[in-house]
């Protein structure tokens, strides 16, 4: 293999699926809700299946080596082996403390440890070094909605909102903080415009049921879940709140 064949041309990746769950990471500030821990994987060498497309290179630009992270760690982090990759990020970062990638990866994998305040302080080192995604800013405003600090939260993801219009993510976290602060319709309007993106985002219908119950609409409540169960026939969960939940007395539906 030639030493080119590890350099990625940044222009060429995509995201992975970014609803992988980790259980250690179940948000106490939002119940019922586990919180997406996607990956956004600019590394060296990587897997099969993990979609993104690599090219040789040889003279890597600036930007390229700013956003090629270390492969031993990578690797680590890929393992889930957390502890391992947070020391051989340090390592890394050492060496080269403005790569944007490394210090994104270093914070997604103090999140995994439930260290929130590294986690947002890494991303937001990632970001003023130039690592602007929208679904970097959509992870900073769920590290910042752990620490209880909603209205950065917001702003969060407003900023992944001004990168990607349509990014369902970050209208989800807007509306589950919004959620979270009371602010129902618009909690509704931003839960609306992420299912409006991406009608299978589960959690974004399950939140919106929840809204919608609070709020004493429980035939819209109903509604959203047997959505859920069109998506998922198999998903326990909606079923169970959907067999619970009881036209009560003085709703508005």
């Amino acid at each position: 293999m030639n030493a080119t064949d590890n350099i990625i041309v940044v222009e060429k990746l995509e995201f992975p699926n970014r609803r992988g769950i980790t259980p250690s990471l179940q948000n106490t500030l939002f119940p019922n809700f586990s919180r997406y821990c996607f990956l956004v994987l600019f590394t060296l060498t990587l897997v099969p299946g993990f979609g993104c497309s690599r090219v040789s290179v040889k003279k890597p630009s600036e930007d390229v080596e700013k956003r090629t992270c270390d492969l031993r760690a990578d690797t680590a982090m890929r393992l889930e082996a957390y502890e391992t990759s947070i020391k051989l990020h340090h390592n890394f970062i050492e060496k080269k403390p403005e790569n944007e990638l490394a210090l994104y990866h270093l914070g997604f994998s103090y999140a995994q440890t439930g260290n929130y305040q590294k986690e947002i302080f890494y991303y937001e080192k990632a970001i003023a070094f130039g690592f602007k995604e929208d679904q970097v800013f959509f992870n900073l405003g769920m590290a910042l909605g752990e620490v209880n600090q909603l209205e950065k939260a917001i702003d969060a993801f407003k900023e992944g909102l001004a990168l990607n219009p349509v990014s369902a993510d970050n209208y989800f976290g807007l509306g589950l903080t919004y959620q979270t602060l009371g602010r129902n319709q618009a909690a509704e309007e931003a839960l609306m415009k992420a299912i409006e993106i991406d009608p299978e985002n589960l959690d974004a219908r399950f939140h919106l049921s929840e809204l919608y119950a609070d709020m004493g609409h429980f035939l819209k409540a109903r509604f959203q879940l047997r959505q859920i169960l069109e998506i998922d026939p198999s998903n326990m969960r909606a079923r169970y709140i959907l067999d619970n939940l009881k036209m009560e007395e003085g709703g508005e539906d």
